[in-house]
């Protein structure tokens, strides 16, 4: 059955993610291979990263690096204000 309305996006880059080829439609939605900038391949839903509104940027290894970040600036933090107390 031809599909209707179908774009190619091979080659495109949304965020971190770098579109190989199609893979599969699944209930009226598609599904590309994707190489992430780290050098992971992921199958991944179009609406999930193809579109102003969706979120997905990476693979996973995009939330793993903002978390680690957040947690480094967290721990300076409190090392920070627990000098403060000792000193006082």
């Amino acid at each position: 059955m031809p599909r209707a309305n179908f774009v190619d996006i091979t080659g495109n880059r949304y965020g971190r993610l770098k579109v190989l080829g199609f893979h599969h439609t699944e209930n009226h939605r598609s599904y590309w291979i994707c190489e992430c900038e780290c050098k992971r391949v992921v199958v991944l839903r179009k609406d999930h990263f193809a579109y102003p509104y969706s979120h997905q940027k990476s693979c996973g290894c995009l939330h793993s690096e903002s978390s680690s970040a957040r947690m480094k600036a967290l721990h300076e933090k409190r090392r920070k204000e627990r000098g403060r107390e000792r000193a006082d």
